[in-house]
């Protein structure tokens, strides 16, 4: 007999235990990218880590060139030329300039940079300016990006490549990280084969197996499927056990009905601790959840579809907390475009197709395929309902992979 919770009961449950399963590793900077911080990072140094120019032009003081135009220019003295990666020191005093290049170091007392085609060399040394600037103009100053201590990265933020470009900037070679869930995959059943092999008799394809490991390699863990194991409880427990020695997240379909042969709940039973075992929605009503050790297992449906909607509904959430990483479905508002009944006292998961604003029901049993590939999305019905009409506004979930 199943113990039946409601999905947001379900969802409580889950988190409370994936939340242990939270760790903190260190990686370099060209393994960090999709990784989440761990700690807030702050910058080791001033960036820029001195003041630049950003055109290519002379340094100056902008109170030389206040008021010069095409036809009155300023005269300047031209006092020399800045090599880039140049370590010496260089100044100028007033009237004069220094030709600069973009990312050149800015010389003492020059505040600013006129651009090169604004400027005319007249030869004897000398440089017209024929346009003013104002103090610091074409000048990356000093600390202008970001200062020493200041935050660069806050924790729980998601690496990207623009993360990286500003760690290597202030020379962060290595970060705090939340470790990846590593999921391990088991589908049971004697009828099942390889979703390559051909069937015989009442066998069918294994489409589970490559179906939540997809789903589980587009959130970016670590994932490994195990051979499919038969309707045997001792055949089950050690394949179980055999996996979690080498993931910390188990994803185990079919077997988890209430029958003779649905030996999941008795073989995790043994080894750990079933923390609900049934929820009060559909498709997925058979779901369980345990925890053997340290490690979270999670039983879901044999059906393609209802193993879908569960993963989605519960696994994926929870693989996303146990990186610290914040859940990104996208909502689409749309409106029914005929009456969708459901059961009333469980939650009601219905597939959608979308034409614009509208949202058509695709009618599919949990073991159907085909007609749930060809949907946009999802919406639930709430679980105290017999059903929604046509013409009401719902939130569409959309399907991202």
């Amino acid at each position: 007999m199943l113990n039946v919770v409601t999905p947001n009961e379900a969802d409580k449950i889950i988190s409370v235990e994936i939340e242990k399963l939270r760790a903190v590793e260190t990686v370099g900077l060209w393994d960090a990218v999709g990784r989440v911080s761990a700690r807030d990072v702050r910058s080791k140094e001033n960036l820029p880590s001195f003041s630049r120019s950003v055109v290519d032009g002379f340094a100056v003081r902008a109170c030389d060139t206040y008021g010069c135009s095409e036809t009155i220019p300023a005269m300047l003295r031209l006092c020399g030329e800045i090599e880039m990666g140049e370590n010496t020191e260089r100044s100028i005093c007033g009237g004069e300039c220094i030709r600069i290049p973009t990312g050149g170091k800015l010389p003492e007392n020059a505040d600013s940079v006129i651009m090169l085609e604004f400027c005319e060399e007249i030869g004897d040394g000398y440089v017209l300016a024929q346009k003013s600037v104002s103090v610091f103009e074409n000048v990356n100053r000093l600390g202008d990006d970001c200062k020493v201590g200041e935050i660069i990265i806050e924790k729980g933020s998601v690496i990207t490549a623009r993360s990286i470009a500003v760690l290597a900037a202030v020379g962060i070679d290595r970060l705090e990280v939340y470790k990846r869930p590593v999921v391990g995959i088991i589908s049971t059943g004697d009828e099942l084969i390889s979703h390559s092999g051909v069937p015989v008799g009442s066998q069918i394809r294994d489409i589970n197996s490559v179906m939540l490991y997809s789903a589980v390699k587009a959130l970016g863990c670590f994932v490994s499927v195990f051979p499919v194991c038969p309707d045997d409880e001792a055949m089950l427990l050690q394949s179980v056990s055999a996996a979690l020695s080498k993931c910390n997240v188990l994803l185990i379909s079919g077997g988890s009905s209430a029958g003779e042969k649905d030996n999941v709940f008795r073989a995790l039973s043994s080894i750990g601790k079933v923390l609900f075992h049934g929820i009060a929605i559909k498709p997925g009503k058979p779901t369980m959840f345990a925890v053997c050790g340290n490690k979270a297992v999670f039983g879901l449906p044999g059906h393609p579809g209802a193993a879908y909607f569960m993963f989605e509904l519960l696994v994926k959430p929870a693989l996303l907390k146990a990186e610290n990483r914040r859940l990104g479905d996208k909502k689409a508002p749309a409106v029914l475009s005929q009456n969708v009944s459901s059961n009333n006292g469980r939650a009601t998961v219905c597939a959608v197709k979308l034409e614009g604003k509208k949202a058509s029901a695709v009618f599919a049993k949990s073991g159907a395929v085909a007609k749930l590939s060809k949907a946009d999305g999802y919406f639930i019905i709430d679980r105290d309902t017999e059903g929604y009409p046509a013409g009401r506004e719902i939130e569409v979930t959309l399907f991202e992979t």
